[in-house]
């Protein structure tokens, strides 16, 4: 800070005035140069907060606090998904004869499940008439494939096993109809 005083009968001079505006001015200016800083600071800040990761929940390393997809999503048994043309062996009340299918079976991602797929159309159990997809959940580790008990639409699905194989499926097929009637069987395909 520059002092120049000229005192002259307790008045001020035009020199000191003078000194002291600037220095007035210079403090303002200063201020408003911090207080632009201190913006840009938080709004620096407040981007480079977004955590960047893997948005996508059915990926392996999705990330629940990632805010900004990354493209780093790593997803598991993308080389099983598509449709497969597949033929069944299935017995089951009254006669225990054995029917043979074919048909398509979809094998899609499961919602926010990395290690699961869906299987639709199992055992060849949509219905045609009204549109609905019969879906099942299947736990899929490596190529070996594990369908879990689950109840869908008025069937028990009860636990079995298969694996994949390159392009070509094969599982168990058992499950408990709305009657108690129990149908079990086999599946085997290939990739369309």
């Amino acid at each position: 800070m520059i002092e120049c005083l000229s005192i002259s009968n307790g008045r001020r001079s035009v020199q000191e005035l003078a000194v002291q505006r600037s220095a007035n001015r210079s403090y303002l200016e200063t201020v408003k140069v911090i207080f632009q800083l201190i913006l840009i600071t938080m709004m620096l800040s407040f981007t480079s907060c977004t955590k960047k990761g893997c948005t996508d929940c059915n990926a392996t390393n999705y990330s629940i606090e990632a805010e900004k997809n990354d493209a780093s999503c790593v997803y598991t048994n993308e080389d099983f998904l598509g449709v497969y043309s597949v033929q069944d062996s299935i017995t089951g009340p009254p006669t225990l004869e054995w029917y043979f299918s074919t048909y398509e079976l979809e094998v899609s991602r499961s919602e926010c499940a990395p290690n699961h797929l869906t299987f639709s159309n199992y055992a060849n159990k949509n219905n045609g008439f009204n549109g609905s997809t019969f879906s099942i959940d299947v736990q899929v580790l490596n190529d070996v494939l594990t369908i879990p008990k689950q109840d869908v639409n008025e069937d028990h699905v009860r636990e079995s096993f298969g694996y994949f194989s390159n392009d070509s499926i094969y599982f168990d097929i058992e499950y408990e109809n709305a009657f108690g009637e129990v149908f079990y069987g086999n599946c085997f395909g290939r990739k369309k």
